[in-house]
Formats: structure tokens, sequence, C-alpha cells
């Protein structure tokens, strides 16, 4: 490799709500954290693609390159205009990170990932071949010669199986793998020892409720404890639950590859956990889980998928933390109150929660108790 890698993170910009503000404040936090992390790493480049005027700024006074989103481009396109990045800077060799994809992610986690992309050209590191969001690859002329992605999930995917680049397998951390997804992801981070100084600093100017989370993390820890898991699932969490956890594990998986495979689009979502709702009724539901279990967490983008509803984003994210007096859509605005007043803990999010975001509640959990993580 002729070149040292540069950074190029891409970041995106705020809605109007209070709600998304609040999200995109600790998102900021997370980036200006990783642009920190790299520099400490030896990372000499750093490049920021945002739109966001007050992260430019931010970013600028850490002495960092930033380029700038044109507003007139309605629709964004992640390949093309990472291709136009590296044409513009000039870069040979390239380590992406969506924005807020890592905000655990530490120097040495920077090292690794730079020792991976050490050797000869024409590979691609990335933190999930098949849906990544940090990918490392070189030389960057590939982006010539292929169909370039509209997301970055596909990036992997396309240089090595239209640019014929060599995966190099990246070793299964919490740093490289939690993302920050949706506001049911925040509570779970502000309760984690390792974060850096501008995310901590984002997390303690917003009221956030905390106490669901530590509820469920003490059900983890004790024996006689039991945990509802429900949505799409892998069985790599589910083992590291069953050894890592002291509680008993109640596992209902569903719908894994909803929106790989289009099926949400499609409308062909059909969960046996959103029919049982459907028959007991909201109140009924949780009055039922918390007889089967101490606590509970909610893949819950696969009920609302399965009943069809077409949720604004700032609905979701209230119902993410519970708020469901700011909730305009009734249906939802029943169900997270019918959530909040249950007898047991219930934490509800997206498909990170129930992957990286249980992986950072335990992970926690474990450094306060001593334990090896």
């Amino acid at each position: 490799m002729s070149e040292h890698p540069a950074l190029v993170v891409f970041e995106g910009t705020p809605g109007d709500s209070t709600t998304e503000q609040e999200f995109f404040a600790i998102r900021r936090g997370v980036v200006l954290d990783q642009l920190e992390q790299a520099k400490n790493a030896g990372i000499h480049r750093r490049i920021l693609c945002t739109p966001d005027p007050q992260l430019q700024e931010l970013a600028k006074a850490i002495g960092v390159e930033v380029e700038c989103e044109r507003p007139e481009e309605a629709v964004f396109h992640f390949g093309r205009r990472l291709l136009e990045v590296v044409e513009h800077r000039q870069l040979q060799s390239v380590l992406y990170l969506g924005g807020a994809s890592a905000p655990l992610i530490s120097s040495n986690d920077f090292r690794l990932l730079l020792s991976l992309m050490q050797g000869p050209p024409n590979l691609v590191v990335a933190n999930n071949v098949h849906s990544a969001d940090i990918v490392g690859f070189h030389p960057t002329d590939v982006l010539k010669r292929v169909t370039l992605p509209a997301i970055d999930n596909s990036l992997p995917f396309v240089l090595r199986h239209e640019g014929g680049y060599r995966n190099v397998t990246v070793p299964r951390l919490l740093s490289l793998n939690f993302d920050l997804d949706t506001p049911g992801d925040l509570p779970i981070l502000a309760v984690h020892p390792a974060l850096g100084r501008h995310t901590r600093g984002a997390l303690a100017a917003i009221d956030l409720d905390t106490s669901r989370c530590e509820r469920i993390q003490a059900i983890m820890f004790d024996p006689l404890k039991e945990l509802i898991l429900f949505g799409r699932v892998g069985a790599p969490l589910f083992q590291f639950l069953d050894e890592q956890t002291r509680c008993r594990v109640r596992l209902y998986s569903e719908e894994r590859s909803m929106k790989a495979l289009g099926r949400d689009v499609r409308g062909e979502v059909c969960s046996l956990m959103g029919s049982l709702i459907e028959q007991l009724g909201f109140e009924g539901f949780f009055q039922l889980l918390a007889k089967a279990a101490d606590g509970a967490v909610l893949d819950t983008r696969v009920l609302f998928a399965h009943w069809g509803w077409k949720l604004d984003q700032e609905d979701r994210f209230h119902s993410d933390w519970g708020r469901f007096g700011a909730i305009r859509h009734p249906g939802l605005k029943e169900f997270t109150e019918a959530a909040v007043h249950a007898p047991i803990p219930v934490l509800f999010g997206g498909h990170s929660l129930v992957a990286g975001g249980l992986w950072t509640l335990l992970d926690a959990g474990l450094r306060a108790r001593g334990l090896p993580t």
C-alpha cells in the first residue's frame, strides 16, 4: 500500500423536530470523537462529508478537511458522492465510516483497521460484508469500474463481486459493530463508560431517561430473572447472551433480513408476535409479558411492518424514548403508553437495539462489575 489511508466520514443532517435535533446533537458528538480518535491513531488525513453547517464548523476547528454537501441535490447517492470525494481529494486508500456508525470506537480500533489494510492491493476491510458502515479499501480507482452503490451498506459486496477485491475478516468487536440507529440506542450508549468527551457532553445536555436500561441490565445479571428478546435477532448475539448473562433468555426471532429482502416495502412482513398482540390488545399483551418474564426488549419495526403502519420518523423516535404524549399516530401512541405503564421494564428500538445495543448494555454491566468482557 503506497499511501497511508485517509479517513472519510459521511454524516447527514437533522430534521426540524425536537427529537431529531436531540438525536443528531449526540451524533455530532460521536463524529467529533471518531475524528479525534483517528488522529490519535496516526491517521493524518481526515475528511468529513456533511450538509450540517454546525458540524462543519466544529470539524474544521479540530483540523478536519470538510466536504460540504450541495443543497440542490435532492437525492443523495452514496457511491457517486464517495467517488467525487476520492477524486477531489486525490485519495488512493480510504477508510470509510458512516456517521455515528461506531460510537465506541477507540484509537486502538483504528490502528487495528489500519493494520488489516496493510498488504497487497485489491483488498476490502469491512465490519460486516453483508451490511457495512465501516469499509477500508485500496486502490480507490475501483470505484470507476463498478456499479456505484446508492447506500454504504452495499459497498463491500460490490467491491468483492464486481471489483474482484479480496475480503479481509475484521474481528467481531463491540466497538466496531454497535451503531446509533435510532434514539432507542441512546439510553444504552449513555450507561456505557467508554464514551468520548464530545459524546458524553452531548448526552449530558438532553433529558434522557436511562432507568429502563438500568433495570434491563440488572435482570441480565440475576440468575432468578428472565428476559424476553424479540425481533431480528441473529444466532451470534443469542449465543453471546446465553454465555455471558446470568438470567434466562426467551428468544422470539422473526423477519431477519426484512429490509434487505424488501419484505417491508412489499407488505409481506408476517409476525406471530404481531398477531398475538392483535388478539390480546396492547395492555393485555404487556400483562402477558409480565407473567412470562421480568423484562422485555422489542424490535418494534417488525411489528410496525406487520401492522402496515406508515409512521414518520418523529413518531418512531418518540416511541423509542417512551414519550407517548408527543406521538400523533393513535395506534402507536396507545401501544407506547401501554409499554411505559407495563408491570415490567420494556425497551423499544430497531434492529440495532437487538444486536449491538444489547451487546453494549451487557458489556457496560460486565465492566461495572469488574468482570471480563
